[in-house]
């Protein structure tokens, strides 16, 4: 990607395919097989969720889901592309979702994330989220999940 720039941009159903195939490589089994395609345009296709794309010049780098609940929002995926990973992808993404989060009114961006994921832990507490709480046997296979969250108010207050 090193002198591609990065493109953000909203998913139509079309990319639905594509953007489960990145979630395949960039996500374990028991996490991906959520995300195939037939899920990934139902989101598309929903008022009250957002799915973005990263594209590196004509390569899906990333993608990211995420849902406006009434008093939140919540991160429901967000995958990088493994050859795309420590380029600033999954920031930019993320950057992405809590602007649109914000921009909706929510100020509280929250996720779930496997627990024994340390990488995907260290990028969310760089980012400033903060765990709330751990949900035992969360995944199909048993495997535990922690709940991240991120005020948005309180890292604006200190800028």
């Amino acid at each position: 990607m090193s002198g591609t720039p990065l493109r953000l941009l909203p998913a139509r159903t079309i990319h639905a395919p594509a953007g489960a195939h990145v979630v395949r490589l960039a996500m374990p089994a028991h996490q991906h097989a959520r995300w195939d395609a037939a899920r990934l345009a139902r989101r598309i296709r929903s008022q009250n969720s957002t799915v973005v794309l990263a594209v590196a010049g004509r390569h899906l780098a990333g993608v990211a889901v995420l849902d406006l609940l009434t008093d939140a929002a919540q991160i429901g995926l967000l995958a990088v592309h493994p050859d795309y990973r420590r380029l600033g992808v999954g920031s930019a993404l993320l950057q992405w979702l809590e602007s649109t989060a914000s921009t909706a009114g929510l100020f509280t961006v929250q996720l779930k994330l496997e627990a024994s994921n340390g990488a995907g832990r260290a990028f969310c507490f760089t980012h400033g989220y903060r765990e709330r709480g751990r949900l035992p046997a969360y995944y199909a296979d048993g495997t535990a999940a922690v709940r991240l969250l991120r005020d948005l108010r309180v890292d604006a207050a200190r800028a």
